[in-house]
């Protein structure tokens, strides 16, 4: 079904204060190249260290780095893979200590540890305001990427945040996909759990999986029903702790748990378990970005998979979906690796290239809006995209990472019975109170 990638509102963006998590603005300027970047290489060699998110599988961006590397001859990678749960840390740490890559992969916006905003802030970013960067970006997601009036990153594809299940041995289980209600996806978890296997993956220990799932949970239970409950958040007319779905959503986990949704040990879940485990088929799913479907591809092509939404109590259709994968370039890098760096982001957001990561990668090509048809794996929910019951991921527009750490920690404190609900909430709100200033 042909879908346009117009999101539902614009939701506003409240930078922090001028150091977050430890970022020192040290009176830097961030970088301009003399020559924004077309699509030509830089004369004699170079090579560009990439850093990207570990994970099963190698990164779709590496992958395409290889095949620029095979057209342009003088341009090699070094890949430095870093995982998911410390790649915010690492980074910022390598940017502070003058060593970081010269092509590194964040996140738009501001609410994740490698959110792109406050490292624009910071003066580590090259300016992309005069490359073909800010031509793949609408204006209801300019914000993303935009931080004083100019573009900092370039996206490289589309990301609906979604359930993804291994379909073939769902359809083994007998489990009907996808589901209705809570009560469907509960009555599926008691069919795997008496075949000996777990309905969802949950990499308990990390704040990242902690976090989406509590995010996905909250898409139909806050906003469906209060599409600016950030806007809302940031002027003080709601919190956390006030907000019935928010309560709802953390409950929920703590129920799913506790029936056994989840594998054995949850609690303790890494991310790196989760993709073999769906792959072989002991878990029929998990909650990760539809991306994680071109990972279990590659582990097992054997089976078929597909993304799904997370239902809401009565029926609610939502979900966040956003360009919010992104590519920057270090502001301290010399001209020539610059020049280079600009020259690779170029040629990735060809069509050709656009369209090449989506397919490696299993999430939507960022040159799609001109009305591409979805790839099978999103047949589930083909209709949140024509019927606009989406926007982009909440914890984007939050004013800083600590209020997205907060609720990972916590959930992981709510597995192991060391906190409750009211508790989590009061901490995210008084988290953002603190980074609102």
């Amino acid at each position: 079904m042909p879908i346009q990638f117009n999101h539902r509102r614009r939701l506003g963006v409240a930078l922090g204060a001028a150091t977050v998590l430890g970022l020192a603005l040290g009176g830097c300027s961030s970088a301009t190249p003399e020559e924004p970047a077309g699509s030509e290489t830089p004369s004699g060699p170079v090579t560009l260290r990439l850093s990207v998110e570990a994970g099963s599988a190698e990164a779709p961006v590496a992958v395409l780095a290889q095949q620029y590397s095979k057209e342009n001859p003088d341009v090699t990678f070094d890949v430095e893979p870093v995982p998911n749960e410390q790649y915010g840390e690492v980074l910022r740490t390598q940017l502070q200590g003058g060593n970081a890559p010269d092509v590194f992969y964040v996140t738009g916006g501001q609410g994740n540890p490698h959110s792109a905003l406050p490292l624009a802030e910071a003066g580590y970013l090259v300016d992309l305001s005069k490359t073909v960067a800010k031509d793949l970006y609408t204006d209801q997601s300019r914000f993303l990427g935009e931080f004083d009036g100019k573009i900092w990153t370039q996206p490289y594809d589309f990301v609906p945040v979604t359930n993804n299940y291994n379909l073939t041995v769902a359809k083994e289980l007998g489990i009907d996909l996808p589901f209705k209600s809570v009560d469907d996806v509960l009555d599926a978890c008691g069919v795997a759990q008496k075949a000996g296997k777990s309905l969802l993956r949950l990499a308990g220990s990390t704040v990242p999986n902690n976090g989406l799932t509590t995010l996905q949970l909250a898409a139909t239970r806050v906003y469906s029903e209060d599409p600016d409950w950030n806007e809302k958040r940031l002027k003080g007319d709601v919190t956390f702790a006030d907000t019935k779905g928010w309560t709802e959503s953390l409950e929920l986990i703590v129920k799913m748990y506790k029936e056994g949704c989840f594998q054995q040990g949850a609690e303790a879940g890494v991310i790196a378990d989760n993709v073999p485990a769906i792959a072989a088929g002991t878990a029929v799913g998990g909650f990760a970005p539809g991306g994680q479907i071109g990972d279990l591809r590659r582990v097992n092509p054997d089976n078929e998979y597909v993304s799904t939404a997370f239902p809401g109590d009565k029926g609610e259709k939502y979900l966040f979906a956003s360009p919010s994968n992104m590519l920057a370039l270090n502001a301290s890098s010399d001209k020539a690796k610059q020049k280079a760096g600009l020259a690779f982001l170029a040629w990735l957001a060809e069509p050709e290239h656009a369209d090449a990561l989506a397919e490696v990668s299993g999430n939507l090509s960022i040159r799609a809006g001109a009305g591409a048809e979805l790839p099978d794996q999103y047949q589930f929910i083909s209709d949140y995209f024509s019927d606009e019951n989406y926007q982009p991921l909440g914890n984007l527009q939050w004013p800083s990472p600590e209020i997205y750490n907060t609720l990972g920690t916590g959930v992981q404190g709510l597995l192991t019975g060391q906190t409750d609900v009211e508790s989590v909430l009061k901490a995210m709100d008084a988290a953002w109170d603190q980074a609102a200033g």
